[in-house]
């Protein structure tokens, strides 16, 4: 159950058990604190027609405050990761599909008043895996 978001018949068929069984240990697992429901939703972002734009940008440390804070204000802004490597901070932006030019040049204007040393844009065009969960 930790490696990912499982329907109750999804169990079942893994465990070879029946889902009132997957069911009543799930409920036993509670019962005794092992486990705590979270509800967890699986989005499936292309029937939404949303595209992920990932940005890479590598900007002064003295202008990394600002610029996550300018980030923060745009509603496709949905992560953004503080990084060591190639570059210091990580952007996800959604977007619809065929509205990723208008963003990605939206942004590179956003960035380039902000004095970033350098960006990098990818979009991505297919959902391959997205698993959330810790481990």
């Amino acid at each position: 159950m930790s490696k990912g978001i499982s329907s109750y018949e999804e169990l079942a068929r893994n465990c070879n058990v029946t889902r009132s069984t997957i069911y009543r240990r799930i409920a036993n697992l509670e019962k005794a604190s092992i486990i705590t429901r979270l509800l967890h939703v699986g989005v499936d972002f292309e029937k939404l027609n949303l595209i992920a734009v990932q940005i890479g940008i590598n900007v002064s440390h003295m202008d990394e405050e600002r610029t996550i804070e300018t980030l923060k204000k745009f509603t496709e802004t949905k992560i953004i990761w503080r990084t060591y490597g190639l570059c210091n901070l990580v952007v996800v932006l959604f977007c619809s599909k065929g509205d990723e030019g208008k963003t990605i040049s939206r942004m590179r204007e956003v960035l380039e008043k902000l004095n970033v040393v350098s960006f990098d844009f990818c979009v991505g065009f297919s959902w391959e895996k997205l698993d959330l969960t810790p481990f």
